[in-house]
């Protein structure tokens, strides 16, 4: 009984850092679309961390279908949904006001416009910009997850043969980059090549990492010596996945695994925090529906001087997600298309209560 109860205790702390760590990297993906002066350098990892605590959480599956058919459910329901919401929310006002001053295009023209509109929407990855900017994460996420189980189920418990797959996999996205830079692929799934080694190395890391002292400090110190070399203009580092801009060879990894480790020994460190950490966990909980909702928002107070400025652009873009969230939670239609979950909340909230 006693043994019971600590092992509840610790997946319980687990959890919960784990979504101070959510929290932290939601943070960072709205500051770096919103805070200019300092969005470069959150680029560095912002995007390899979600991928990084994705592969931390991964659970093998040998049941492929299951296994798809869940984040089909998960990813790509909230992702058409929101495609879908978005699509209407910024062309039919353009439809409505073209037919209150009697400017309708003629039909053939209409019908062609709106294939073009569905097919680019379809198409997604870096097509997808301003209210859509996001969106590549999901489906690259999605797909990511596709190829990373029945490879690690495979050749996982050879080390070796999957230290050179991923790093055949980093080889291809650097030759996406150097060769293939301005060719967009359906669904970003080019970006696959990158976040399938920031995955990999999330899953080990779930497995072994140990973060000591030493190597915190080793990791703040690559951190602040890569922004210092940056801004003094002596090596230019630039990292975007979704552009697949992937900097200096070896180094992106590097810096963004340092900006990884960092935000994850911050994360520890706060969870216990009780305001702090609980505002990360909230955060951490909506962390997706935040992915989705803060660009819209913040684009659009952005147009009212009263809230252009990037701070409070950033707390609105939070803060209205985040209720936003707390509203769709409570209804199951709505967590179904915008939530990818199509179970009961009480049992959402025992799977919460008990998730390693």
């Amino acid at each position: 009984m006693v043994k019971l109860e600590i092992v509840e205790r610790i997946v319980k702390e687990r959890i919960e850092w784990i979504d101070c760590w959510k929290g932290l990297a939601i943070i960072t993906v709205v500051v770096g679309h919103i805070v200019n002066p300092i969005s470069k350098y959150i680029y560095w990892f912002h995007m390899p961390l979600f991928f990084f605590i994705s592969g931390y959480l991964y659970k093998e599956k040998t049941d492929y279908y299951t296994f798809f058919k869940r984040k089909i459910f998960h990813l790509l329901v909230p992702y058409f949904s929101f495609l879908f919401l978005f699509t209407l929310l910024q062309y039919l006002p353009l439809i409505i006001d073209s037919w209150q001053q009697k400017k309708l295009l003629p039909i053939d023209q209409i019908i062609i416009y709106t294939l073009m509109i569905i097919w680019k929407q379809l198409y997604g990855g870096a097509n997808l910009v301003l209210w859509f900017g996001v969106f590549w994460f999901v489906t690259c996420l999605f797909l990511t997850q596709q190829v990373y189980n029945p490879i690690y189920i495979k050749f996982g418990s050879n080390n070796w043969l999957m230290i050179k797959i991923i790093l055949g996999c980093y080889c291809l996205a650097m030759i996406n980059y150097y060769f293939l830079k301005n060719v967009i692929f359906p669904w970003n799934i080019n970006v696959v090549a990158m976040a399938l080694p920031f995955y990999w190395l999330g899953h080990m890391a779930a497995k072994s990492l140990l973060i000591n002292s030493r190597t915190l400090i080793l990791v703040i110190i690559i951190f602040l010596s890569a922004f210092l070399l940056d801004n003094g203009s002596l090596l230019y580092f630039n990292f975007n996945m979704k552009n697949t801009t992937y900097g200096v060879l070896f180094f992106n990894v590097i810096i963004a695994l340092s900006g990884i480790i960092i935000t994850q020994q911050l994360a520890i460190l706060l969870h216990n925090k009780s305001y702090i950490g609980n505002a990360l966990r909230e955060l951490g909980s909506a962390s997706m529906l935040i992915m989705y909702l803060h660009q819209p928002i913040q684009i659009t107070i952005k147009n009212y001087p009263i809230f252009a400025s990037p701070g409070i652009r950033v707390i609105g873009a939070l803060l209205i997600s985040y209720i936003i969230y707390k509203l769709i939670i409570n209804y199951s239609i709505m967590r179904k298309l915008f939530l990818g979950d199509f179970s009961t909340y009480g049992a959402v909230e025992t799977i919460k209560n008990s998730k390693v």
